[in-house]
């Protein structure tokens, strides 16, 4: 697999390059705004600027795997001595690369600008507070929250097109349909998750550090009426039929995938 991640990443790199350069330049463009513009709006813009980039790069991973499916580049791939899974594994890896790239670049031009704006003195407000209020397990676990969203993101859309790839043999309305089957699919999953936890409501609870201190009545942190996870002032709840439901069920997409591209896909 690490092969097949090597050849994406190197067949990827000038057009994820230009996409990150064009970024930049937003954001220099930005940066020289500054006195001239609102400082809000400055500051708005390069969140759209971010923005932007994540959508961009999520957009050509889509299409990476759609050319896998319907274009000549799939005749390579489907023909190594790979099986599905490491093909779909690798894919995601790759996409969890570049977004990380991404967000690494966001930070950056973030710093960047509210220091031009508001100063040094900002900065290190910012980094005390976050010093004193937020450790590194907390940071931690809000990376890996990003990363497994982003991985059944990508599991439902890469499940999506190989489904629809499969049954329609190619054709050209099964890409629409790839995307009617991702919302079709995305609504029944959350739906049948609501049923579980409204029947089996039993969670398992931990107090992580940064709550210990909180006064609050209500809820920080929850998801709907019948939410797989809340926060509050007793800590983070988690219901566990909800919790065994979703690893079921993305275990399966994933596997799922994998054994379409190796059984199903016609060359």
């Amino acid at each position: 697999m690490r092969n097949l991640i090597k050849y994406e990443l190197k067949g990827d790199f000038k057009l994820f390059g230009i996409v990150f350069a064009i970024a930049a330049l937003l954001n220099v463009g930005l940066f020289s705004r500054i006195g001239k513009w609102d400082e809000q709006l400055i500051i708005l813009f390069s969140g759209m600027v971010s923005s932007f980039l994540f959508l961009t790069i999520l957009i050509f991973v889509i299409k990476s795997f759609e050319k896998e499916m319907y274009e000549d580049r799939g005749y390579l791939t489907f023909t190594l001595p790979v099986s599905g899974r490491k093909i779909v594994g690798s894919k995601i890896i790759t996409a969890l690369i570049w977004f990380a790239v991404a967000g690494i670049v966001s930070l950056i031009f973030g710093r960047i600008l509210i220091g031009l704006i508001y100063g040094q003195s900002s900065i290190n407000e910012l980094t005390a507070y976050f010093s004193t209020y937020i450790n590194i397990k907390v940071i931690l676990s809000g990376i890996l929250f990003v990363i497994i969203n982003t991985i059944t993101l990508l599991l439902l859309i890469y499940f999506s097109i190989t489904i629809t790839r499969v049954a329609l043999k190619g054709k050209r309305v099964s890409k629409f349909l790839g995307f009617v089957v991702f919302i079709a699919l995305n609504a029944a999953i959350v739906y049948i998750q609501y049923k579980l936890i409204h029947l089996f409501p039993q969670t398992v609870s931990f107090m992580p550090e940064f709550l210990q201190n909180f006064r609050g009545d209500g809820d920080i942190m929850k998801l709907g009426e019948e939410a797989l996870i809340t926060m509050n002032n007793s800590g983070i709840n988690i219901n566990i039929a909800g919790l065994i439901y979703n690893i079921a069920v993305y275990v399966g997409l994933f596997l799922g995938t994998g054994y379409l591209i190796d059984n199903k896909i016609d060359i």
